[in-house]
């Protein structure tokens, strides 16, 4: 399957969410997080995404959301 160079990116970024949780680097996840829905909506804008993957990614942000909804600044 092909995908495009904005999709790669935004996959790195959700890779390295990933890797935040799993190190329970909240902080760097919710960094994470706001950038991905920034991406992800300006991709979207720019037409750079199909519609199955913009809402493959939203449901994504959605269930990121849920999970970090509780996270409280550790600094």
């Amino acid at each position: 399957m092909f995908q495009s160079k904005k999709r790669k990116a935004l996959d790195g970024v959700i890779k390295q969410i990933q890797v935040d949780l799993a190190n329970n680097y909240k902080d760097n996840a919710v960094e994470n997080l706001k950038r991905l829905k920034q991406e992800t909506e300006a991709a979207n804008l720019a037409g750079e995404l199909k519609p199955k993957e913009f809402a493959e990614l939203t449901a994504l942000i959605e269930h990121y959301e849920n999970d970090m909804k509780n996270f409280k600044r550790t600094y």
